[in-house]
């Protein structure tokens, strides 16, 4: 049976602002800042020594991983991330999949690309000789049986470690569209409960560029700041690096009504669209996003002056701000001074691959606490008609509400979620 809607039932994160909803929630109310002096690695020497980071004392939760897991943690951060996320909610999630058909379920994952560590490696062998370095490399790169390769882990890793430990589901996939990837692993995962092909769905995704290789690959690229993430600021220098991880529960119609559930909140319209204008800069124009934009809320069936709030990619960069923002204001036309638009980057940074799952939960956690995040960090705006929250959050009810994500190459993916409590 297909269905115009997906039913968020819950939402779930590991991030630089906290550990699932409430430590989310009470982040945004506080207006915290998560960017703090750089601990994985020594950033001496680089022009940003800041990120935003996951706190340590959230590792606590990796010494309940089984031993052949923990190898693949110490050397993959996204995986360690992805373990401390599911950890934390392992429970209630072998419950859900468990009175749960398993020809109904699913699992959509937005990945980053791996990257070699180089530090922990070095400090690994220091001490070795030629050959005992073979040795030790070997030793890394072992197959353990489960689908684990502790340097260059290959992608059906994150789902292997789901369906080893919490539950069996008929449908794996992996996206790794860079920026936008757990944004479109929604998307697919919202699609294929819509198709009726599935009544249960887990879609989210993990990934983190604190490590050298992307820091200074980002860094090379120009898109890093060297003081602060200021999204929509005229004088806006560049992103925060970040991380994070996590996953939504979407289930139909069908499933909430037999298991008497009260969704967050739906996902009810989607879209995607390519630019294929530079590898690493979006059309200046804004037309993918604005294409994006147009279909998600197309799909929704609801009006574009019908949103209350869009939580934007705002990346803080030169490229992306301006043209989402242009984009936007053609979309919602007339409505534009009606409409809240804010991103929370300035809080939490950018976590790539999982910035789409990040900003979900940041934006599934609003509309639930009628808060409109404001925009912390710029003192220049960009002239517009849209309303910028500066500074102050503000409060207000949200019945419709929007999230960008937008990625190299062009790649653009939005979503259009409903509050039910409204």
């Amino acid at each position: 049976m297909s269905s115009t809607k997906a039913y968020i039932i819950d939402t779930h994160t590991i991030s630089p602002l906290g550990l699932g909803t409430s430590e989310l929630l009470a982040a945004l109310q506080e207006k915290k800042q998560a960017a703090t002096l750089i601990e994985q690695f020594d950033p001496s020497g680089l022009a940003q020594s800041h990120a935003c980071e996951v706190a340590v004392a959230q590792q606590k939760w990796l010494d309940q991983l089984p031993t052949e897991w923990q190898d693949v943690a110490t050397y993959d951060r996204k995986f360690a991330l992805w373990a401390i996320a599911l950890l934390s909610q392992q429970q209630m999630l072998k419950e859900i999949f468990a009175n749960t058909p398993t020809n109904r379920t699913a699992l959509f994952l937005g990945l980053g690309a791996n990257a070699f560590p180089v530090l922990r490696i070095a400090k690994a062998v220091e001490n070795y000789s030629a050959f005992g370095l073979n040795e030790a490399i070997a030793k890394l790169n072992y197959n353990n049986g489960h689908k684990a390769n502790s340097i260059f882990n290959h992608a059906d890793l994150y789902g292997a470690y789901f369906q080893q430990e919490i539950a069996e589901v008929a449908f794996c996939r992996n996206l790794m569209t860079a920026c936008s990837s757990s944004t479109q692993a929604i998307a697919f995962g919202a699609a294929h409960i819509m198709a009726g092909q599935a009544d249960l769905v887990l879609a989210g995704g993990t990934d983190s560029i604190i490590n050298q290789f992307a820091y200074i690959s980002f860094g090379k690229l120009g898109v890093l700041s060297p003081d602060q993430c200021r999204p929509f600021d005229v004088g806006r220098n560049g992103t925060i690096a970040g991380e994070c991880a996590g996953f939504t529960l979407l289930a139909s119609e069908a499933f909430v009504h037999k298991n008497n559930l009260k969704p967050k909140a739906a996902l009810i319209g989607f879209g995607n669209s390519m630019d294929a204008y530079k590898i690493t800069a979006p059309d200046p124009s804004g037309a993918g996003v604005e294409r994006a934009l147009r279909s998600a809320i197309e799909m929704s069936g609801i009006r574009a002056e019908q949103i209350d709030y869009i939580n934007a990619h705002g990346t803080g960069t030169r490229s992306n701000d301006e043209a989402e923002l242009r984009a936007i204001e053609r979309v919602v036309g007339a409505a534009a001074p009606h409409i809240f638009v804010s991103s929370t980057k300035d809080r939490h940074g950018h976590a790539i691959a999982a910035a789409g799952i990040q900003e979900f939960h940041v934006l599934t956690t609003c509309i639930l606490a009628n808060l409109i995040a404001a925009n912390l960090s710029f003192s220049n705006p960009l002239q517009t008609n849209l309303q910028l929250p500066f500074r102050e959050n503000k409060t207000h009810p949200i019945r419709y509400a929007l999230t960008n994500n937008f990625a190299f190459g062009g790649v653009n993916c939005s979503l259009v979620l409903e509050n039910l409590n409204i």
